[in-house]
């Protein structure tokens, strides 16, 4: 389906976590649902373990055009890579970086910027440590 300005939240959203589907389980789990739209509840049932991503994505307008129909939007990408082991979040990130260089599906958006977080930790709700990095994408589409 193609990104329009009346589905731009779900669209833009579904096209990054397709392009992240792409992206291989370091734990080969079989259909694995480690895509998520923000923390998931880890005592749930349905929590499919570790490694997991979280991905938010944020639409905003960059220049208006006198054509109300025509603009140009920008997209804020906030992907999220969660695991106890440190390999895991670099071998994704690796990953990540490199489909994203390589990658056909996103050739819509124009990739302005890519930065991203040093590995950093914090605590489960069973006190189990967690490291994760965060990598921000701005990306523009002319819609």
């Amino acid at each position: 389906m193609t990104i329009t300005n009346a589905n731009i939240f779900s669209e833009s959203y579904s096209e990054f976590k397709s392009f992240l589907g792409k992206i291989t389980d370091p734990r080969s789990r079989y259909k694995a649902n480690w895509i998520h739209s923000s923390m998931p509840n880890i005592n749930q049932k349905g929590f499919d373990g570790y490694p997991f991503i979280i991905l938010k994505v944020n639409v905003g307008e960059d220049k208006f055009a006198l054509d109300t129909r025509v603009s140009s939007r920008i997209f804020r990408v906030l992907i999220s890579i969660w695991s106890p082991e440190s390999t895991e979040v670099d071998t994704i990130s690796d990953s990540l970086l490199n489909n994203l260089k390589t990658e056909t599906n996103l050739t819509e958006f124009d990739i302005v910027t890519m930065d991203s977080s040093p590995l950093d930790w914090d605590l489960d709700k069973n006190g189990k440590k967690i490291l994760f990095r965060s990598i921000n994408l701005i990306a523009r589409k002319r819609l």
